[in-house]
């Protein structure tokens, strides 16, 4: 299994056999099955690889999608469409791509979480309530965070929405966030999508020409709108910019570097990540999902990811040999989308984020 697993993960010819023969096939080497076969655009093997899922993953919209889509490629239009219609009224990455093969409108699926004035002041009047908005007000934010979960765990779960709507009117959107999430209520998009720094993503989008809504998606990916996030490996703020890029950055600009910390002002963050997130635009021909994976994985690795020939993007996104990567490129992709509809516009489908993906000679040589 170690032996099939690392040959699918380098896309061997032969990984979609030595899988096939595993005595006993776990999702994990089952859904290598079904990237390999998309890899080469075996439709057939697609559909036999999703139908070797147990029936509850296959339920799973990702698999839904890919199963539509091998029907669409192997004559199967009634089976595809009715799956499609399913798919796109789901507010999520494969619920979009259905949405656009059928010329339909995206899902917002909006259902805010409904709290009264009075509800919401019972839990502001809490004593440990109290202590992190005042941790807050004195700018002590690390212990107000402290507090403010220390402060939940002494609430029932059912008052946590409650809490969320409280962390969301103090204008604490990663609190917010993070607090309705440990009840796994996804409907409040205006709770989970909070519009903070518009003004300056807006500033800075228009000095990159760049759509906000990419900047607002990857705000929301990278740091839950978190300007003073750090995460393991170093990177720090909104964007979560690495300080060696950071520092390049600043010599791009002819900026004085400020040193690591300064990345925690979200003015220089954002005017640094805006920046950065257009070169590797501008690196791989202005293709917005190709740049995505290369500031999550790096320019270097996502070169050699590039196909030897043309292929769709749904494909190639699914076939990032990287979980984190595949993971990331999708949610920052339908979180722009979702940001789209938040301030009103129109302006991008995920079609246009979603070109063709082509060779490494064609990408360097524009």
């Amino acid at each position: 299994k170690r032996l099939a697993l690392k040959l699918a993960y380098k896309n061997d010819s032969d990984a979609y056999e030595r899988l096939a023969q595993l005595n006993e096939s776990d999702h994990n080497s089952t859904a290598y099955r079904i990237r390999i076969a998309l890899n080469e655009q075996n439709w057939p093997r697609v559909i036999t690889s999703i139908k070797d899922l147990s029936s509850e993953n296959q339920k799973l919209e990702k698999w839904q999608y890919w199963l539509a889509r091998a029907y669409q490629e192997t004559g199967k239009p009634i089976q595809a469409h009715e799956l499609l219609s399913q798919l796109s009224t789901k507010r999520d990455f494969y619920g979009y791509l259905a949405a656009d093969r059928l010329n339909r409108e995206y899902q917002l699926s909006d259902n805010p979480i409904e709290v009264t004035a009075e509800e919401v002041a019972d839990i502001q009047n809490h004593k440990e309530f109290r202590v992190a908005y005042e941790f807050r007000m004195l700018d002590r934010e690390k212990d107000a965070k402290l507090q403010w979960w220390h402060a939940l765990r002494q609430l029932d779960k059912n008052d946590y929405p409650v809490a969320a709507k409280l962390a969301q009117q103090w204008q604490w959107a990663e609190i917010a966030i993070f607090t309705v999430a440990k009840v796994k209520y996804w409907d409040d998009v205006e709770l989970r999508f909070p519009l903070s720094y518009s003004d300056k993503i807006q500033e800075n989008a228009a000095l990159q020409d760049l759509n906000p809504v990419l900047l607002y998606g990857l705000i929301r990916r990278e740091s839950a709108v978190n300007k003073d996030a750090h995460s393991p490996a170093g990177a720090r703020g909104l964007m979560q910019i690495m300080p060696n890029t950071g520092k390049q950055i600043a010599k791009d600009l002819n900026e004085r570097w400020a040193g690591k910390n300064s990345l925690y002002d979200p003015v220089k963050n954002l005017k640094y990540g805006s920046y950065y997130y257009q070169k590797l635009l501008n690196q791989f021909n202005g293709h917005y999902a190709l740049a995505l994976a290369a500031y999550n994985a790096g320019p270097h690795r996502v070169k050699k990811w590039l196909p030897d020939e043309a292929i769709p993007a749904d494909i190639w996104i699914e076939t990032i040999p990287f979980r984190e990567t595949r993971e990331y490129v999708t949610t920052v992709l339908v979180y722009a989308m979702i940001y789209q509809q938040r301030i009103h516009s129109d302006e991008l489908t995920m079609a246009d984020l979603t070109r063709e993906v082509r060779p490494l000679i064609d990408v360097a040589s524009n």
